[in-house]
């Protein structure tokens, strides 16, 4: 059994479990019950604030919810297509990044829960053990551990979960995605990825190095619409309406350079061009590497 962390840190009593399934995973809440001045002990008493955890996890990685399941000891006896529930008018399945207000949906669900219980002659509060369950292939993916730090909080419950790519259309993309989920956990969002200290080449019809879409989709954040070089905002928007900057490496790429934040700019198309065919640009680049704080200043290698 796993408690999830809150944003601020705080531990919350309402454990849940998560299984894998072969077109994804399921996570089952467990229910809420007794009473602190009672004769049994309480039990998950931060239910409600479990349950909005998971929804906005769940919304902040754009996960697709696909059934919802009473998983009381009472329900469990009746066939599985009859455990499900659904909440009064949202379509199925919910794509949970649309939704506006969690605590709606978690009431509505709660609201399918009661009424299942007056049908199947359960007894006790509303506050059911259920189970969430997620299909797709990119859920299906997802290694048991990295479900547990997205569930739980633990080891900064990331956002950058975006694989690296070679395919340019494919790695903007991935950042678009994962910019999106860092604005809806812009807490977590503050913590930078981990990037990649070894970029591997990918051979297409010309080579190209694999990047990651995570330490862009950071850098343009960090940036807000304006270039990290000569301090102007980007010269126009992007057909999705977001700022166009490019994201250049400090000590490129093909002298070795690591994929990382601390090694990454945005900047407008101008000054891109500047740092890589400019008289003057080791003079710019020393200048980022002393203004910057975040940068390292690299030292070039034989790359593989």
């Amino acid at each position: 059994m796993l408690n999830p962390i809150d944003d601020m840190g705080r531990e919350l009593d309402a454990k849940f479990t998560l299984e894998k399934l072969p077109d994804g995973f399921a996570l089952t809440v467990e229910s809420r019950g007794g009473s602190d001045q009672g004769p049994n002990p309480s039990r998950n008493k931060n239910y409600i604030d479990g349950m909005l955890l998971h929804l906005k996890r769940m919304a902040a990685h754009d996960m697709r919810l696909d059934e919802i399941q009473v998983a009381s000891a009472q329900a469990l006896r009746l066939p599985e297509s009859e455990r499900v529930v659904w909440p009064e008018g949202y379509p199925r399945p919910l794509r949970l990044a649309e939704v506006s207000e969690f605590n709606e949906l978690r009431l509505a669900i709660g609201r399918q829960s009661a009424a299942f219980q007056n049908t199947s002659n359960s007894t006790g509060n509303n506050s059911k053990r259920m189970k969430l369950i997620v299909r797709s292939p990119e859920a299906a993916a997802l290694p048991m551990d990295q479900l547990e730090g997205i569930f739980t909080g633990r080891n900064g419950g990331s956002v950058w979960t975006e694989a690296p790519t070679s395919d340019e259309e494919e790695l903007y993309k991935r950042v678009a995605n994962a910019r999106r989920k860092t604005r809806r956990l812009s807490e977590k969002g503050k913590t930078p990825p981990e990037g990649q200290k070894d970029v591997t080449r990918a051979s297409i019809s010309s080579e190209r190095f694999v990047r990651d879409p995570n330490v862009i989709a950071w850098v343009l954040e960090q940036a807000a619409g304006s270039c990290e070089v000569c301090g102007d905002k980007a010269p126009f928007q992007r057909d999705d309406g977001e700022p166009y900057l490019e994201v250049h490496h400090v000590r490129p790429l093909s002298e070795g350079g690591p994929d990382t934040v601390d090694n990454a700019v945005a900047c407008c198309p101008n000054c891109h061009r500047h740092l890589h065919h400019g008289s003057e640009r080791d003079n710019l680049r020393q200048s980022l590497l002393e203004r910057l704080s975040r940068l390292k200043d690299w030292p070039q290698k034989p790359i593989a």
